[in-house]
């Protein structure tokens, strides 16, 4: 799934912190790469398994896989694992699809519900004993605390994931959660507070023998040492990572670490070296298509080139800007303005490079201006919603102590009630009186009695109608499949009977004829008597579902009735001649039409129209 970048990941996440948009590129592209064969041949198994726990934990495997490379896909097998899981009442399986469901929207960019998501996720699973599961839940938050730069309350849930890590002993989770706070301080500019956690990092990633982890923490350690200006020991530490990524054979690392390689080399004026290092990266990011690869190696490279009083750097750098332009990369583009303006000015055009660096500067400020506009409002919607939260604590108390005092003056009330009773019947000139009140009383009670009873004898025998007439139906349903299996029987065998007379062409198409005639008034004619039974029980239906989704074509409508009788996708498919596929395809399409959320039946809501 192509997806434009989107500004403000990209504003942390690129220049001049591009190494990390690196590592990102890394790391989901070689876990989606291994991974694909394994989910295509999940898919395929599908549509054999019930709805139990068993397929839960594979629709969410697949949701898993597809959470940030194709998020409606994931969203739909998610949604469908969130759905079986509260049938089943599996708390496990509806905690994780929300957790999930809320990594979806952070890859959409939509943090606020990304965040409540997880927070919903977060009350189920803290009642299971998943700690690793609850522990990626806290890494989840601290992530978009992170993006949205709050990086204090990023760091507290990247320590509460730790916690619960050292408790199951996942050395592997607990080695990404130490990496992603050093990442943090990395961004807050504290290069040695990081090196402390990318050092703890990298000896667990030993521990456990990973590689991929290892080459990958010892490039954020390499940028550590750079921010601190030791080039030297950051060389060291990429050319380490790219040893070990040589050996991999992972053409997406090696690019990687041949980018930051380029960029120490350049640091150090070694432009010759650092030019062959980023040509070695461009020619990969060209191989795997990677446009925002292509464009910040060759702004590098534009640079290695023109300290090098190469004439094709300006034009280098200008085609990285055009190509930065097309993917509408902000960041990029500013970036872009950037080195043009510096190769400008190293070629004693100040013109041009005050017009470049203007543009950069304009552009850094709108974006800029745009996060801070951005923040504020997170901000203010946050304490908006906090001030909230506890203006609904208070009325809940305060409720409470109402509910206290009603019942303290209800007791009163009664008690009252009980001492003026006793009097009144202390006074015998009032029994009869109140001896006729209460046989009123009895007779009211005893009529009012026979006429609930009156009333639900005419529910129950209206209710016995409509079940008769169901059954009705569903055994017209049922001809209907009895009827097409004998059909499909006879046209199976007319199918046959046409390859022993291939060789008299009209005697063939004669029964291709009566072959298509069975198919068309099979479907034509019985569909027309159940559609007449349906009308005549359920008059309203078509037209309080066109109400609210006026939209719906007639096979949408078509299955909408034959699922309000809560026939299964098999049954359907049997009945309209259509695949297994094509009902689920259908049954998604009447979901988004008709705006279910997540958690609503389609079946149910159907039945009740």
């Amino acid at each position: 799934m192509n997806k434009k970048p989107n500004s403000f990941k990209e504003s942390i996440s690129y220049f001049p912190k591009e190494y990390l948009l690196i590592v990102l590129f890394v790391l989901l592209s070689i876990q989606n790469i291994f991974a694909e064969d394994k989910i295509q041949l999940l898919e395929s198994k599908l549509l054999n398994l019930p709805d139990d726990t068993v397929k839960v934990n594979i629709l969410l495997k697949i949701g898993e896989h597809y959470c940030s490379i194709d998020n409606d896909r994931a969203l739909m097998y998610l949604q469908e694992a969130f759905s079986i899981s509260t049938s089943q009442k599996y708390i496990l399986g509806i905690g994780k699809s929300l957790l999930w469901q809320g990594r979806v929207y952070y890859y959409k960019d939509d943090y606020p519900l990304s965040m409540k998501y997880l927070d919903k996720a977060k009350e189920i699973l803290e009642t299971t004993n998943e700690l690793d599961v609850l522990a990626f839940l806290y890494f989840a938050k601290g992530e978009i605390s992170s993006i949205r730069g709050d990086y204090i309350h990023a760091m507290e849930m990247y320590k509460a994931a730790i916690q619960l890590t050292k408790k199951t002993g996942n050395l592997k989770f607990m080695s990404s959660y130490y990496s992603s706070m050093g990442m943090v301080l990395l961004n807050r500019k504290e290069p040695e507070k990081a090196l402390d956690y990318f050092r703890e990092t990298l000896s667990i990633k030993k521990a456990i023998d990973d590689q991929l982890g290892i080459s990958n923490t010892l490039t954020c350690i390499g940028r550590s040492y750079e921010e601190l200006g030791e080039l030297d020991s950051a060389l060291i530490y990429f050319n380490h990572a790219l040893k070990i990524r040589y050996n991999m054979k992972i053409n997406r690392a090696i690019a990687g670490s041949e980018y930051n390689i380029g960029g120490i080399l350049i640091k150090m004026g070694k432009y010759a070296q650092a030019e062959e290092s980023l040509q070695i990266a461009l020619d990969n990011f060209i191989m795997l298509e990677e446009k925002t690869g292509i464009i910040i190696t060759n702004l590098r490279l534009a640079v290695a080139r023109n300290r090098q009083d190469k004439p094709d750097a300006f034009n280098l750098a200008e085609s990285a800007l055009s190509m930065a332009k097309k993917i509408d990369n902000p960041n990029l583009i500013s970036h872009g303005f950037k080195i043009l303006s510096d190769i400008s000015f190293h070629n004693k055009n100040y013109k041009k490079s005050h017009e470049y660096l203007l543009k950069h500067k304009t552009l850094q400020d709108s974006l800029f201006t745009a996060d801070k506009e951005r923040l504020l409002t997170e901000f203010e919607t946050r304490f908006q919603s906090e001030r909230k939260d506890n203006e609904i604590k208070l009325l809940k108390a305060k409720s409470k102590i109402q509910h206290k005092n009603n019942i303290l003056l209800t007791t009163l009330i009664t008690a009252l009630g009980g001492v003026i009773v006793l009097i009144i019947f202390l006074f015998r000139f009032k029994s009869t009186a109140l001896n006729r009140q209460k046989k009123l009383m009895e007779q009211e009670i005893i009529i009012h009695a026979q006429e609930n009873e009156i009333i639900e004898k005419k529910n129950l025998i209206l209710q016995e109608q409509l079940e008769s007439k169901n059954r009705e139906l569903a055994s017209k349903a049922l001809e209907m499949l009895r009827y097409n299996d004998t059909i499909s029987i006879v046209i199976e065998k007319l199918e046959g009977f046409k390859s022993t007379v291939n060789k008299n062409p009209e005697e063939s198409k004669h029964i291709k004829n009566i072959i298509y005639e069975l198919e068309n008034q099979s479907k034509q004619n019985i569909w027309s008597e159940f559609d007449k039974i349906f009308k005549n029980i359920h008059s309203g239906f078509y037209n309080k579902i066109l109400e609210i989704c006026p939209d719906l074509t007639a096979t949408e409508i078509k299955t909408a009735a034959l699922l309000k009788l809560n026939l299964t996708t098999k049954e359907i498919a049997a009945i309209t001649f259509k695949s297994e596929g094509g009902i689920k395809t259908t049954r998604y399409r009447l979901r988004k039409k008709l705006n279910l959320l997540s958690d609503e039946k389609l079946v149910t809501f159907l039945m009740k129209i």
